[in-house]
């Protein structure tokens, strides 16, 4: 039992990476659009970058009340800044330069070894996560605490047909039954991969499954292709998940600090406002509609904790 003592975090719930609204979402498909040559995806009428954080987003006031009033939104969110040198409280967790074996701990390059022979991480095509991925999702759903729903099979099989070219699909088999135990969504673009969501049978997560697939995609994106950065997505607010300390401690990946901004349409904002000096309360009380405005007025916090009050000057100065 010692031995996984390191995994435990992340063997009492699966694995989930994916962009946060405003922390990470747990959920299969997307809708995306394209404006001015950024990529946008919109989720319970929230409008998030689907481009890579390194790219500028292009939006002021006026592009971003456009931005809401065209697509029915009800806020906007995209960062400046990215990979800045001065810590934030917002920041997505990335990987750059090269995905060496040997530079990881001897411990997690033994988990990286016991699980390559016990599983294949390889390429998956659409076709074939069609087909097997369902039964994956749903082992790795049920462990989940969340307020999302959980997708039917005719649901996930639209919602993975739908999703954009730049989406690239890879699968953990065990050897030995061929079964899939895991898959990942990762989305390429602008030089960069995210690691869109990556759902594991929880099952599998105590033979290192995990370690084979992220080192294995790893050397890909970023020996192979040589990509910028590989990103496990943004600070997570709307769940726990222990997936960002799991890749900095055994991956080395890290924080990449940026700025976060935020615009309500005009409606909204005097309700944000207004409710946010109660946001303790509504992390403490239940219920569904409770969590997602607490998940919202957390977000509000971080927004502004980017606005310094002014200095006081004497008046006997």
């Amino acid at each position: 039992m010692q031995q996984y003592a390191a995994d435990s975090r992340l063997a009492r719930s699966p694995i989930r990476i994916a962009t946060p609204l405003p922390g990470h979402i747990l959920m299969i498909g997307y809708q995306y659009f394209r404006s001015d040559g950024f990529v946008w995806r919109k989720h319970q009428s929230t409008l998030i970058p689907l481009s890579m954080p390194h790219r500028n987003a292009n939006v002021n006031l006026i592009r971003a009340l456009l931005l809401l009033v065209s697509h029915r939104a009800f806020l906007i969110r995209w960062e400046s800044n990215f990979d800045g040198a001065n810590p934030t409280e917002w920041w997505h967790v990335i990987k750059t330069g090269k995905e060496e074996l040997d530079d990881l701990s001897a411990s997690t390059r033994s988990k990286v070894r016991r699980g390559m022979r016990q599983f294949d991480a390889a390429p998956l095509d659409r076709a074939q996560l069609l087909d097997e991925g369902h039964t994956v999702y749903l082992a790795a759903f049920e462990r989940y605490e969340t307020y999302e729903q959980r997708v039917s099979k005719e649901g996930f099989i639209k919602a993975i047909q739908e999703l954009p070219p730049e989406t690239e699909f890879w699968g953990v088999r065990d050897k030995a039954s061929g079964k899939l135990v895991a898959f990942s969504e990762n989305l390429v673009m602008d030089q960069a991969c995210f690691y869109l969501s990556i759902w594991l049978d929880p099952d599998s997560l105590k033979r290192y499954s995990t370690y084979a697939l992220i080192h294995t995609m790893n050397s890909h994106y970023l020996n192979a292709r040589e990509m910028r950065y590989v990103s496990d997505g943004a600070r997570s607010i709307s769940h726990d998940t222990a997936i960002h300390d799991f890749l900095i401690s055994q991956f080395g990946f890290r924080k990449a600090y940026a700025r976060l901004h935020v615009v309500y349409f005009p409606l909204l904002s005097p309700t944000v406002h207004v409710l946010y000096p109660f946001r303790r309360h509504f992390e403490r009380a239940r219920g569904r509609l409770y969590r997602k405005i607490a998940v919202l007025l957390e977000q509000e916090r971080i927004r502004r904790s980017f606005f310094r009050p002014p200095v006081q000057t004497s008046m006997l100065q």
